[in-house]
């Protein structure tokens, strides 16, 4: 059985905990890794919009992050079901304490994978090293807990299919969704605010109504996105293309 995986670097840090998963079953399956973060024409052709993607068979897509109990099933021939992640989510908007993401502050940025401490998660403020200030993003944060969160980087170097230019910035993550509050609505004011300095404009890529990569649509839409195009569109999602411009911070 054959397995592609395909990785934007260390974007999301789960790629280097997939990548070290697979390398424990590299002598049961055919296993191929593709690093397109300095190869667009990869990501292109496959049409990936997520920081990491797995195919089973060059055929089988799947979007969330694989399992042991994921490969063992493949062993035993049998093809695992994925079921998109779509939660309900809350809409008050919820402001606790906003700080830049850097660094030195990114292992608490790093929860929104759902993990203490993510494998090798110190590897993603390295992609960071020559942006400006070397900020990440923003995020909600109460104490140690991590409430919410949005990333960026410049879409000149953004692998994905895309609009791209000196003047655009790329939301590259949207981070993490309660059912009641949203926590996410300031942490992206505060980096709108922030990229306004730097960009004449804002994209991103959501799914209609899940949350990953992103969304739902309708949280872009209430904090003025504006909704281009569909991009791509599988039994699993239905991506959006959507802009803002900064014109007015």
């Amino acid at each position: 059985m054959k397995i592609d995986f395909y990785y934007w670097g260390s974007m999301c840090p789960i790629a280097n905990e997939i990548i070290n998963l697979l390398n424990e079953y590299e002598d049961v399956f055919d296993i191929q890794f593709y690093d397109f973060t300095d190869d667009p024409a990869i990501a292109k052709k496959e049409k990936i919009f997520f920081p990491f993607l797995t195919v089973v068979n060059e055929k089988r897509r799947y979007y969330s992050p694989i399992t042991q109990k994921f490969l063992e099933s493949l062993l035993i021939g049998k093809m695992p079901q994925e079921i998109p992640y779509r939660p309900i989510l809350g809409t008050v908007e919820k402001s606790v304490n906003i700080q830049q993401i850097v660094k030195d502050n990114y292992k608490l940025a790093c929860q929104c994978t759902g993990r203490k401490q993510c494998y090798k998660y110190e590897f993603k403020p390295l992609m960071y090293s020559s942006i400006p200030d070397k900020v990440i993003g923003f995020m909600n944060v109460d104490g140690n807990k991590l409430l919410g969160g949005v990333e960026w980087y410049p879409s000149l170097y953004v692998p994905y299919d895309i609009p791209k230019g000196d003047d655009i910035a790329f939301i590259t993550c949207v981070y993490i969704s309660d059912d009641y509050f949203d926590y996410k609505t300031a942490p992206l004011k505060a980096l709108e605010q922030y990229l306004a300095k730097l960009y004449n404009k804002v994209i991103v890529i959501c799914d209609e109504v899940g949350v990953f990569p992103n969304g739902d649509l309708a949280f872009f839409i209430r904090n003025g996105y504006q909704d281009e195009k569909v991009i791509f569109e599988d039994e699993y999602c239905r991506l959006h293309l959507l802009s803002k411009e900064l014109s007015s911070f």
